[in-house]
């Protein structure tokens, strides 16, 4: 019996361990996803106003074009750019939006799709799987980095105005709110003209110089939004997780506290049985 109430010492120890980790990385959590969703809330607006804009651009590209509006139907190559996690531990976060990449991989097998893969977690899936991965990109660990965004809106840029793409597509997670992140799938390059009729600009000196410029200054906050809702969503989910975690070992402890409590008492009532039966066998003789 001694034993068994060591036994059970050492789990619940155990698992008070695991919930301090966890409620401890919770709490870290909770801070980085305030942090980042602050900033993501922020852009949102701003972002919406541009796209807005060039998509009213894209419709009006017959008075004012521009290679970022043209498809390239005729170009065989495609690139996807996957935006995952570095580390583990966040739920169903890394798993939903890989499934979504290679659900549009074995859909456009044809297409020859190359990948760009942002974040440990996509890296270790697509190691050993027959995709052409362009570039990895390790190392953001959750936290912003606007640098990181530019080099890689001038690399797809780059690769679809020479031709060695024929379109550019994210794959991402979108922030809903805390408890809801939804993977998504987008057209990043060319840039789809929206459905409706084409709006008539006046533009000082000319709509084809203001295009040179906005542009690019459009890629740039377009993927900084996407790393945004990507980095908010994997915040947010390892909240959850390790806040169910947490609850799930709180459960557990209380489970063993409890059944530490009946073993202990078993073994009073047995102790206090063989002293009571020993005092009445002394008593009789």
């Amino acid at each position: 019996m001694s034993q068994s109430i060591k036994q059970i010492k050492n789990r619940i120890r155990s698992v008070e361990n695991t919930k301090k980790v966890t409620g401890a990385m919770q709490m870290i959590s909770v801070v980085k996803l305030n942090r980042i969703q602050a900033r993501l809330l922020a852009l949102r607006p701003y972002a919406a106003r541009l796209e807005n804009l060039m998509h009213d651009l894209a419709n009006a590209s017959g008075r004012a074009p521009s290679g970022y509006f043209n498809q390239r139907e005729d170009v065989p190559g495609s690139i996807l750019v996957l935006f995952a996690a570095d580390n583990g531990l966040c739920g169903l976060y890394n798993q939903n939006v890989m499934s979504l990449a290679q659900e549009f991989l074995e859909k456009n097998k044809a297409k020859k799709i190359k990948l760009i893969l942002i974040g440990q977690k996509g890296a270790s899936y697509f190691k050993n799987r027959p995709v052409e991965i362009l570039n990895t990109y390790t190392g953001l660990n959750g936290k912003f980095d606007p640098d990181f965004c530019d080099k890689t809106t001038q690399q797809l840029s780059d690769l679809f105005l020479s031709g060695q793409a024929g379109s550019v597509h994210l794959a991402y997670t979108y922030f809903k709110n805390s408890l809801i992140q939804k993977p998504v799938l987008e057209q990043f390059l060319s840039i789809p003209p929206r459905p409706g009729k084409a709006i008539e600009y006046i533009a000082e000196p000319d709509l084809a110089s203001i295009l040179a410029d906005l542009i690019p200054q459009y890629l740039k906050v377009k993927l900084q939004l996407v790393l945004l809702e990507s980095l908010t969503s994997e915040h947010a989910a390892r909240t959850v997780s390790m806040k169910t975690a947490t609850d799930n070992a709180k459960e557990l402890l209380d489970g063993l506290v409890l059944f530490r409590n009946k073993v202990r008492q078993a073994g009073i009532t047995q102790d206090i049985l063989e002293i009571t039966s020993s005092a009445e066998a002394l008593r009789s003789g």
